[in-house]
């Protein structure tokens, strides 16, 4: 036997469960980070040399070659990297044949990268256009 009113907090209970999980759900939505871009690096260069974006996305640069590579920031001469001012410089490190190296781009602007082939003299560019999330 149920008392008096029971079946009513609990419609009202479902009721608000079910506003809060698809309140939750808009709110995923809303703030869903955009699909990662993916910067190829070969024996010959780039692939793309220049690739446009939005705020938060991360970029993935995979070495598709089969050597050694290094992707960072284009130094200026004054001592600084070629990004946006606030955003930090980018840098992977020896990166592997195969291997990825992934960064999120928080900030809008130009960010300019350069691979240099392990060994080698031989280099390329990358420019990265970031602009405001929609």
């Amino acid at each position: 036997m149920t008392r008096a009113g029971a079946p009513a907090r609990v419609r009202v209970g479902a009721a608000a469960t079910l506003v809060a999980v698809v309140a939750g759900l808009s709110a995923c939505v809303a703030s869903a980070a955009p699909p990662p871009a993916e910067v190829r690096l070969t024996t010959a260069g780039f692939e793309p040399v220049l690739l446009e974006t939005v705020a938060g996305t991360e970029v993935r640069f995979v070495n598709r070659s089969e050597r050694p590579q290094r992707v960072a920031s284009l130094g200026l001469d004054d001592g600084t990297a070629a990004v946006p001012t606030g955003a930090g410089p980018l840098d992977s490190g020896r990166l592997l044949a195969g291997a990825t190296y992934a960064e999120r781009l928080d900030i809008p602007g130009e960010y300019v990268v350069e691979a240099l082939l392990d060994g080698t003299r031989t280099r390329s560019v990358v420019t990265i256009q970031v602009k405001e999330s929609p």
